[in-house]
């Protein structure tokens, strides 16, 4: 029989700019939370990004393709009660936002560089999927160009997730350890240990596809991936309680058709072979690459280089924009 928790849960989005949580909980009840509290700066954990949405807040997501990007269904879709804690059951998902409002950047830290923002094609989420918060915080983001040079992580997907065994948090969010609670930094926390997973944990507000972790995540690391001790994606960051503590992660492994015939889907769509985590077969073949003939390039007489980068004003628009944004609330 499984028990009631007396937990308030919140969920782990950060506001564009608020130090806090966001006001949306959990009844394992509670809100979503999730920085990285007492974690260190990660600059070499570059395949763990930063999720920004301009309708309210920020989160983190895992780099799985260069076009693919995992991250929590809560930091691209409102609940109908933004300001209530989460209750398993009750708390529902709006529709996603608009993807032309979420962008992701692949820095160490948050920055005001329209150059460092990544658009968005599409926001997927599983087909036929339910609007309760539970066991449904999970969405794939599709950029519109590839993050280049960064090698992306891969999720377990085989083998699930087990009672005591360790992982490692990354996130952008609110480190509620330091004075200030700063957030925007790429944060990182090792040799947390997993509590228990799905029904396991006997507690109603814990889906089966869910898993309670032993720290961690705070405001801001929604989304964010837990890290097997060989650098797998686990978990994703749903929500917490008050102070950072007892986070529920997604679970990787249960979704692992899902994650697999996105991957493909996407790596069609670009004419690219699949990642290695998903290999190619007769059932879905890998696009093949048809010969390119070669271009010709001419440099008109003025030699005259043009900037692919946004022209000062436009930049500086877009850096206050984006500094504005961290500092409102998401409501």
């Amino acid at each position: 029989m499984k028990r009631e928790r007396a937990a308030r849960w919140l969920v782990a989005a950060v506001t564009l700019a608020s130090s806090g949580p966001l006001g949306c909980g959990v009844d394992h009840t509670g809100r979503l939370v999730a920085a990285i509290r007492g974690g260190e700066p990660a600059p070499a954990d570059s395949n763990v990004v930063a999720v920004v949405n301009f309708a309210g807040g920020h989160c983190s997501g895992s780099l799985l393709t260069p076009h693919l990007v995992l991250s929590a269904r809560h930091c691209v879709a409102d609940t109908f009660d933004e300001d209530a804690p989460v209750i398993c059951g009750e708390t529902d998902f709006r529709d996603p936002d608009s993807p032309g409002a979420v962008f992701v950047v692949a820095e160490p830290e948050i920055t005001s560089d329209p150059a460092d923002y990544r658009a968005l094609r599409e926001i997927v989420l599983p087909e036929g999927v339910a609007s309760d918060l539970c066991g449904t915080d999970v969405v794939l983001l599709v950029l519109k160009e590839p993050i280049q040079g960064i090698r992306p992580l891969e999720p377990r997907l085989d083998v699930p997730v087990a009672a005591g065994e360790y992982y490692s948090a990354v996130g952008f969010g609110v480190d509620e350890a330091e004075d200030g609670h700063p957030a925007g930094v790429r944060k990182r926390l090792d040799d947390l240990q997993v509590e228990c997973s799905g029904d396991q944990c006997q507690f109603d507000d814990i889906r089966g596809n869910e898993w309670l972790g032993s720290g961690g995540p705070c405001s801001g690391d929604s989304g964010g991936p837990a890290l097997d001790v060989d650098g797998r994606v686990i978990g994703v960051v749903s929500r917490g309680t008050d102070g950072c503590g007892e986070p529920v992660f997604g679970d990787v492994a249960s979704r692992s058709e899902w994650l697999r015939a996105q991957a493909i889907r996407v790596a069609q769509l670009h004419d690219e072979p699949p990642p290695d985590w998903v290999p190619c077969d007769e059932a879905n073949p890998c696009p093949v690459e048809e010969p390119q003939e070669p271009v010709e390039h001419h440099l008109d007489s003025s030699c005259q280089i043009t900037s692919s980068r946004p022209a000062t004003s436009s930049g500086l628009l877009f850096a206050a924009a984006a500094l504005g944004m961290l500092r409102r609330r998401r409501h």
